[in-house]
Parts: structure tokens; C-alpha cells; sequence
């Protein structure tokens, strides 16, 4: 009787263990619900559209709604921080650009670490920046900014953005490497900046040639110099810094996707999987290409390299130009 009854209590374990495994199996499944891709900065600007381009893709990869919701505010830290001290379960992501790398040494007193509580999943794209300039600045090439600026220090007005974002970096550097003084005019947005551009109030900007190329044509701005360490496909013209005299100004954007310090390895190979085969999508490559984006497509140990070295890089730029606030 005992055996017997052994028997039926182990058969009865037997079926209820077996009625759990789906239960266990679904909640180890990711994603089971929509995920949040937060975007710290506006609507409309090049991290938003990148992300608006790829996270579909990696929707449909992984079965489930990528949302990005755009959270900007202090030069990205609100909604970094969002993600920082989000659940590392992998429903809330950032996707950011090199701004990220740039905080600690803007603002050495953060509610976050970005080493120590966000981890890298990928690296998505790169870009460069161009210098673009008023139509009515008498200014052909580099060169011709240079001798302007040498003749008026400090004279030349320059817009970014954002401080702490490509463009501004790109704006340091080009001052530093040229021996010239500029004029920093900061705009919470690039597309104020360019509008003041077009209407002759400012005499120079940074940015993604997709996103200026119809004024470029239509010739409200004129470009001169891209930073890339080789010309742009869409704009197979138009001189590289280095080609125009200045071979230290190398200047690429890279756009990350980062997760909350935590969040499971296998979630994260995961994610660094599909969002690697997203920019490598033909239909997604082609149109990335098109608006100027260069396909990386990099893994999370790769992503964490760039951040460190980027760290690095512009945090000593910002101080030897006296960028770093006091």
C-alpha cells in the first residue's frame, strides 16, 4: 500500500510540475509585453529618426511593440536618468548618441553613472557632422572660414543645439586644430539654429548633411567640410576636414542602445541580436544610408568600448578649451 501510494503521490507531482513548465516557460520568455525606447532629446532631431527607423524592425523581430517616447531635458539627463534607475528587466531602453559619453564631464554631479548603471546593448549607426555656413558669408572652403575668423577673433558666431552634442564637440575641435575663436551661440534645438541660419543672423553651424541637403541645393546654406574620416556617399563632393588642411578634426557620431545596469545577459544578446540584424535589413540599410547614417551594427562589447573611448576623448578636449563648467 505504502509503494502504491508513494507511486500516485509521485504521479500526481508529476502532472501538477508538468502544468507549471508552460507558466515558467512564459516567464522566462522576453519580450511578453511592449517595451519603452526612450529618446532624451526632441521629436524630429537624428536620434528620434534613427530610432523611428529601426525599432519596428526590431519589433517584428522580437514579437512585441518597441515604443520610443521622446524625453528630452537637461541636455539629455532626464531621460537617461529615466532608464538609469528604470527595473533591468529590459522593457525600458535608451537610445542615445554621443551626448551620453560627454555628461559626467558637463556635469560632474549626475544623478547616475553611465558606466555603473546603464549597459550597453548595441551600437547602431554612425555619422559625421558638416560645417555649414550662411549663404552671403563670402566663404568657398575651409580655408576661407579659417582666414575669416583669424581676421575677425571671436567675431564669427556658431550655433549647436544641443552643448555636449556633435555638433558642439565638432565646433571645439575645429577652433582648437585652427588656432581660431568662434562665437558660441547655444539653441535648445538644431532646427531654431538652422532657421537662423538661412536668415543670415548666425554665420555657421554643425550638422547631419541629410538633414540641411535640401537648403544646401536650393542654396540657403552652403556647405564646406565634412568630418568624417572619408567623404559622404551623399555628397561624393564635398571635402573631408582632413582633405581641407586639417587632419585632426575626425569627428563621427555613434547612437547607442543601452539597457538599465542589471538587466540579464540573455536579454541583452538578445536585444544586441535583433538590433544588429535591424540595421543590416536592406530596406532599413538603404534608407539609414539615405539620410546619411553609417551602418555599424556593433555588439554591447563594442558599444562599450566607444563610449569609454569617447569619454575620454572629448572629456580632454572640453578642458583644454575651457568648455568644462565651473
Amino acid at each position: 500500500m505504502r509503494a502504491n501510494g508513494i507511486s500516485r503521490r509521485n504521479a500526481l507531482l508529476g502532472v501538477a510540475g508538468a502544468s507549471f513548465l508552460p507558466t515558467i516557460a512564459r516567464a522566462q520568455e522576453y519580450p511578453s509585453r511592449p517595451v519603452r525606447v526612450i529618446v532624451p532629446f526632441s521629436a524630429g532631431g537624428n536620434t528620434d529618426i534613427m530610432a523611428r527607423i529601426i525599432m519596428p524592425r526590431v519589433a517584428e523581430q522580437l514579437g512585441q511593440p518597441f515604443v520610443v517616447e521622446n524625453r528630452p531635458s537637461a541636455s539629455t539627463v532626464v531621460g537617461t536618468e529615466a532608464v538609469a534607475k528604470a527595473q533591468p528587466d529590459g522593457y525600458t531602453l535608451l537610445a542615445v548618441d554621443t551626448t551620453l559619453a560627454v555628461l559626467p564631464t558637463l556635469q560632474p554631479r549626475l544623478p547616475f553613472d553611465i558606466f555603473r548603471d546603464l549597459v550597453p546593448i548595441s551600437t547602431l549607426v554612425s555619422a559625421p557632422t558638416t560645417l555649414v555656413v550662411r549663404a552671403s558669408l563670402p566663404a568657398r572652403s575651409l580655408q576661407d572660414v579659417i582666414a575669416l575668423a583669424k581676421a575677425q577673433p571671436g567675431r564669427l558666431s556658431y550655433a549647436t543645439g544641443s552643448i555636449g552634442g556633435t555638433a558642439h564637440l565638432a565646433a571645439l575641435l575645429f577652433q582648437e586644430e585652427a588656432g581660431i575663436s568662434l562665437l558660441h551661440a547655444p539653441y535648445s534645438g538644431a532646427g531654431q539654429a538652422m532657421t537662423d541660419l538661412v536668415g543670415g543672423h548666425l554665420d555657421i553651424t554643425f550638422s547631419a548633411l541629410a538633414a540641411v541637403s535640401g537648403l544646401v541645393e536650393a542654396g540657403s546654406v552652403r556647405a564646406i567640410a565634412t568630418s568624417g574620416a572619408e567623404r559622404v556617399p551623399i555628397a561624393p563632393d564635398l571635402p573631408t576636414f582632413r582633405e581641407s588642411g586639417l587632419p585632426n578634426v575626425v569627428v563621427s557620431a555613434h547612437w547607442g542602445l543601452y539597457a538599465p545596469a542589471g538587466t540579464p545577459p540573455r536579454i541583452v544578446e538578445r536585444l544586441s541580436a535583433a538590433a544588429a540584424a535591424a540595421v543590416r535589413e536592406p530596406a532599413i540599410e538603404s534608407e539609414l544610408e539615405r539620410r546619411g547614417y553609417v551602418i555599424v551594427g556593433g555588439s554591447a562589447a563594442d558599444q562599450a568600448r566607444i563610449l569609454r573611448e569617447e569619454h575620454d576623448k572629448w572629456g580632454a578636449v572640453m578642458r583644454r578649451t575651457g568648455s568644462v563648467p565651473g
